[in-house]
């Protein structure tokens, strides 16, 4: 059986980030304030899923669409329905099939931070509508009556007989009528795949027009075909940053084993440990970190792997390696660098412990 629930955000044209171009707007006093807010990341693929956000109190009552789910802690086929305001009324501006709801807050690291969200899909099941074609409009129940639209919350869960027997039927009418002119907001295998035309450039050209392309797609393509002419460490790991740095995380991690295939390099192995962190891989991302660590002497880039390693085994409750290797970082020639990550890491593991006993 699927659900449907509708969740009233800021307006934005992609919610793909905050740009000088896509500023979110008509979503209250701290959108406002801040021109930011959680679901301004709504429609951007993170290692090919969404992330969907909206602001609540408390939790999500799932149990609203079936008794049954009173004690569950979140819910399949949720059909997930984001409202925005153009300043006028509210309107559809894009939705989420096949996603799962959960009842509490959860949150995904995205580089350095943390983002909350309560509803998980596939990029494929994510629609985002023109902002130009937005027009299905959602009532307010002030005006249409209780259970006949959204009221002061900003989740709707559409439980009233009215909205399931004729309302929702409309939305998904209107749904299916317009997903085939939706964007692909995810980019395909195939896209990831093009090669630029051969017009017998060097590696080292293609790798340069790729540094300077600023069209993702076009550079990709040209390190495709820096792959094709020399597969080695270097195109490798040259196309598994630029693939990570647009969240493709599972073929970043792919490019970057292989670099090391090819050359044992220590630069590689940070990269690839921390896509393996991003992946929540803790376990192979603590592996990486301890054979950069027997090989660190002269890596410029080891108090940045030491102080991920530690996080790490904090993470994992592994206390004693953890203060063991801040114990090594304090006792090296350029012990300096780690000063503020361990007084910092300190209080932490202090806390944890204390933690722990009680």
């Amino acid at each position: 059986m699927a659900y449907y629930i509708f969740c009233e955000v800021a307006w934005m044209k992609y919610y793909s980030g905050v740009t000088e171009n896509d500023k979110p707007r008509n979503g209250g006093k701290f959108i406002d304030e801040n021109e930011d807010g959680g679901e301004v990341f709504n429609f951007l693929p993170y290692n090919h899923k969404c992330y969907g956000y909206v602001m609540h109190y408390g939790e999500m009552h799932i149990e609203h669409f079936d008794k049954k789910l009173k004690n569950s802690p979140k819910a399949k086929n949720v059909t997930v329905i984001f409202v925005a305001s153009d300043g006028i009324e509210s309107k559809i501006v894009g939705w989420y099939e096949n996603a799962t709801m959960f009842r509490e807050w959860q949150s995904v690291l995205i580089g350095s931070e943390y983002y909350d969200y309560n509803f998980l899909a596939d990029e494929k099941s994510c629609y985002l509508i023109e902002e130009k074609k937005r027009n299905f409009t959602i009532p307010r129940a002030t005006q249409a009556g209780k259970g006949r639209g959204m009221g002061r919350s900003q989740v709707w869960y559409a439980d009233s007989e009215y909205a399931q027997s004729v309302f929702i039927p409309k939305v998904q009418k209107y749904l299916n009528s317009i997903k085939t002119s939706c964007e692909p907001i995810y980019y395909t295998k195939e896209e990831l795949s093009i090669k630029a035309k051969d017009s017998g450039q060097t590696v080292e050209q293609l790798i340069h027009a790729s540094d300077v392309e600023q069209d993702f797609l076009k550079s990709l393509s040209y390190l495709n075909l820096a792959v094709a002419k020399d597969d080695c460490c270097k195109t490798r790991w040259k196309r598994g940053d630029h693939l990570a740095l647009k969240y493709h995380l599972d073929e970043a991690e792919e490019d970057y084993k292989m670099a090391l295939q090819f050359e044992d390099n220590l630069n590689v192995m940070e990269e690839l440990m921390n896509v393996e962190i991003d992946l929540n891989h803790y376990s192979i991302a603590i592996e990486l970190g301890e054979r950069i660590r027997r090989r660190k002497v002269g890596f410029d880039n080891w108090p940045n792997c030491a102080e991920f390693l530690t996080a790490l085994y904090i993470d994992e409750k592994e206390y004693d390696q953890a203060e063991a290797l801040m114990n090594e970082c304090e006792l090296e020639a350029d012990g300096a660098k780690h000063k503020e990550w361990i007084a910092e890491f300190r209080k932490v593991l202090k806390n944890a412990r204390r933690n722990k006993k009680q």
